[in-house]
């Protein structure tokens, strides 16, 4: 029996903060910076799964706008093109995740093929990110 699309869009931060959890994750420790653009269609695909594993799991969350502009449904963010993580990026979506126990970015990747890949890479980073 295959998941319709939005039965797999809503378990996806529970699949996460559950991969999280079992990778014994300290919230705290982690964090993700959202290089985005308001007119992006991929960035506007992902920004609701980053706005619920933030509200869920408690992960930090930075949006770095390379236009100045809020990418919904985050309503604050940094000016990507003056942050010194993120100025240097030519295209959108790029998701960096900062360890802050190493005070350093440990994964980034960028791009969206499809949701369940994005997700399936997220995940990965941020287990792989806290047992560091």
């Amino acid at each position: 029996m295959s998941m319709n699309r939005r039965k797999f869009v809503a378990a996806l931060p529970a699949a996460l903060l559950l991969s999280a959890q079992a990778a014994n994750a300290s919230p705290s420790r982690l964090g993700v910076i959202f290089v985005a653009q308001s007119t992006c269609p991929y960035c506007a695909a992902i920004a609701p799964v980053l706005k619920q594993l933030q509200e869920q799991a408690g992960i930090d969350v930075l949006v770095a706008s390379m236009d100045r502009q809020p990418v919904l449904p985050f309503t604050t963010f940094e000016d990507g093109l003056r942050h010194p993580l993120t100025s240097h990026f030519q295209s959108v979506p790029q998701v960096l995740i900062f360890n802050s126990k190493h005070q350093r970015i440990t994964h980034q990747f960028g791009g969206v093929r499809t949701m369940r890949h994005f997700v399936t890479r997220l995940s990965s980073a941020l287990q792989q990110s806290s047992v560091l």
